[in-house]
């Protein structure tokens, strides 16, 4: 019972001094685990932990408050700043249509590759070299290309221009490989475009033109532009370029935390350019270029205009050869530009405006016309031609000056002196000899000027050049050490030599003020601007630059000749076309190597549809080379266009 009662008031279990015994042994040990005997903690050890908590707390809060307070608006805007930008939308150029309504030009949706340089320093990789590296793996391109693009090959990242344009027209499924991979190229951007599309790029390459990248005088001319838009660099593209390219608008982008674009919403919508009309026969158009590059067998330049004689309304207007236009300004490269500009026919080069040749005979019917206009000669008079005409040298007697013709004529009258262009006619009527009074260099100059000679015309292309008519006074500027103007020069003169140099649009203008009844008219392209909705925005039509400019029977007299020269004369291969039509041809001398061979017609002779002119660079005689030229080119128009009148304005009060 003593051992029971003892037992009960210290009340333990077998456990317990068990659990005990081994809590002491694992202490010593330091292998007791999780604690089984617990060691209670000082006052202390709360405290300290309770005001580090506390310290915390507060330096977070104080943190805090700065950000919001101090340093809030700075650091919002920067959000905003990354989180949202602004992109440019760039309308589709306006289409481009023949008078027929047919396009000349595409737009095609395109997808490529854009650097911009904003993102690229924002984005804190600015690496250019990585960058450059990277993207010859992903294009498979050398390194040289992208310097070539506008990449700095130091690496100078200040040196980047705002944006390049690194690769178009890429497929959906190459967009879809490559833009896996961009996430790791700063400022790499896929854009969304319009590819630019002609349908006839080397027949329509110097008329219509093409459009490129904005450079430094692209922008000094014109500020409002953008370095990642096109515009237009020749032709029809460029005159009209505000026209065409429309105006931009704004979107906003919204990006994330990737840098990947979320979605966007349009600020100001882009209004797509106008659309424009031409007078151009585009299918006359192909048709010309074509013949020019069968009849050369790519060996000469040659140019081929033709007009309406009633309006000054451009039917065709083309050089030989052109160049790819689908290529030049975007993706051409630098050694097919190297052999483009090495080319000896100089395919940049728009002959039909820009050239300045020696007219040779073609010049005739207009210093026929002013003869008679003068009252010099009467038509039906004979001069003998024996191949030559002789001067005396007053300062060497028995010494003469020979001023050859291409052959013997025989006795000639004001109609055969145009028919077989007998230079010794022209000689006497422009210059005079013996009892024949000649219109001397002053009147020369001065109907050569009515005719619209040595001026530019003002058609709507740009690069037009106004060609030149000497005189006595440009001799002694230009021959200051031989400045006295002879009557050799005015002979030399009367027959498109000496000197003259002509555009074959100033020869066509020529040509249908003879064909017309003596009005001449600017010569035009565009026939009418639409926007989208199909309105009028510009208009145009004939304009008159004068008329009256010599009387109609004169002029009834050199379409006589000019008839003659196509059933007896030197253009008789036209005689068989399918209209009647009258016509000059011209050989020019030009320096070394073969003349120029010219033609000028104009059909049908009762009431002229057309006049057209064609000059090959280089070849040999008009009569030769450049009629059987215009013989196809007309023989396919009268019998494809006779039936079919090409709608055309006829004065500017039609379009409001």
């Amino acid at each position: 019972m003593f051992f029971k009662k003892r037992y009960a008031k210290y009340s333990l279990d077998a456990h317990e001094i068990l659990a005990d015994s081994m809590g002491f042994d694992s202490l010593r040990s330091q292998e007791y685990l999780e604690g089984k005997i617990e060691r209670p903690i000082g006052p202390r050890a709360p405290l300290v932990f309770i005001l580090a908590i506390g310290l915390g707390i507060l330096y977070l809060g104080a943190e805090a408050a700065s950000l919001q307070l101090k340093e809030g608006g700075d650091l919002f805007a920067k959000s905003q700043e990354n989180r949202f930008v602004v992109r440019t939308v760039f309308p589709p150029r306006g289409v481009i249509y023949d008078a027929e309504h047919k396009p000349f030009v595409d737009n095609v949706p395109s997808l490529g590759l854009v650097f911009e340089k904003n993102e690229f320093i924002r984005s804190g990789k600015a690496d250019v070299e990585f960058i450059v590296r990277e993207l010859g793996v992903l294009l498979h391109k050398e390194k040289s290309f992208f310097y070539e693009i506008g990449f700095p090959e130091d690496g100078d990242k200040s040196k980047l221009p705002p944006n390049i344009f690194i690769v178009r027209d890429l497929t959906p499924e190459e967009v879809v490989a490559i833009a896996t991979r961009l996430d790791g190229l700063p400022g790499v951007k896929v854009y969304e475009g319009y590819r630019r599309v002609y349908r006839e790029p080397y027949a329509w390459s110097h008329l219509i033109g093409f459009i490129g990248k904005v450079s430094k005088e692209d922008l000094e001319r014109t500020p409002e532009l953008s370095r990642e838009e096109f515009v237009g660099k020749g032709g029809i593209e460029a005159f009209y370029d505000p026209l065409l390219r429309g105006q931009s608008g704004k979107k906003i982008v919204e990006i994330d935390s990737a840098g990947r674009e979320t979605r966007y919403r349009l600020a100001e919508d882009p209004k797509d350019g106008d659309s424009l009309e031409l007078t151009i026969d585009s299918e006359l158009q192909r048709v010309s270029y074509n013949l020019l590059q069968s009849y050369t067998e790519g060996r000469f330049g040659a140019s081929v205009v033709v007009l309406d004689p009633k309006t000054g309304a451009v039917r065709a207007l083309l050089s030989y050869p052109g160049f790819d236009s689908n290529k030049f300004g975007l993706n051409l490269t630098k050694k097919e530009f190297d052999a483009t500009i090495e080319n000896s026919l100089q395919p940049l080069f728009n002959r039909a405006v820009s050239g300045e040749f020696p007219s040779g005979s073609v010049l005739k019917p207009m210093v026929a016309a002013a003869a008679l206009e003068e009252h010099l000669i009467d038509p039906k008079k004979k001069i003998y031609d024996d191949g030559a005409l002789k001067i005396p040298n007053p300062y060497k007697p028995g010494e003469f000056s020979i001023f050859k013709d291409w052959r013997a004529h025989g006795w000639v009258d004001f109609y055969d002196a145009i028919a077989f262009s007998a230079n010794v006619y022209f000689y006497m009527i422009g210059g005079g000899y013996g009892d024949q009074k000649g219109l001397g260099i002053q009147k020369l100059k001065e109907y050569a000027l009515r005719f619209g000679l040595g001026v530019k015309s003002g058609i709507d292309i740009p690069g037009e050049k106004s060609g030149f008519f000497p005189d006595p006074d440009s001799k002694a500027k230009q021959e200051p050490n031989d400045p006295t103007w002879r009557i050799g020069d005015t002979y030399n003169t009367s027959i498109g030599q000496g000197g003259v140099k002509v555009t074959p649009l100033q020869m066509a203008s020529l040509t249908a003020a003879i064909a017309n009844g003596g009005v001449l008219y600017k010569p035009f392209i565009l026939n009418k601007a639409l926007d989208a909705e199909g309105n009028i925005v510009k208009g145009a039509g004939a304009s008159m630059v004068r008329d009256n400019l010599v009387s109609k029977e004169s002029l009834r007299h050199v379409v006589e000749g000019m008839r003659q020269t196509v059933t007896v004369g030197t253009a008789r291969r036209l005689a068989s076309l399918p209209v009647s039509a009258g016509a000059k041809t011209g050989t020019a001398q030009a320096g070394a190597g073969k003349p120029h061979a010219w033609v000028t017609v104009f059909a049908p002779l009762e009431n002229p549809e057309v006049v057209a002119v064609v000059m090959v660079e280089h070849a040999g005689e008009g009569s030769t080379v450049a009629v059987p030229i215009m013989h196809d080119i007309l023989e396919w128009y009268f019998t494809h266009k006779s039936d079919q009148k090409l709608p055309i304005a006829t004065s500017t009060d039609e379009i409001q």
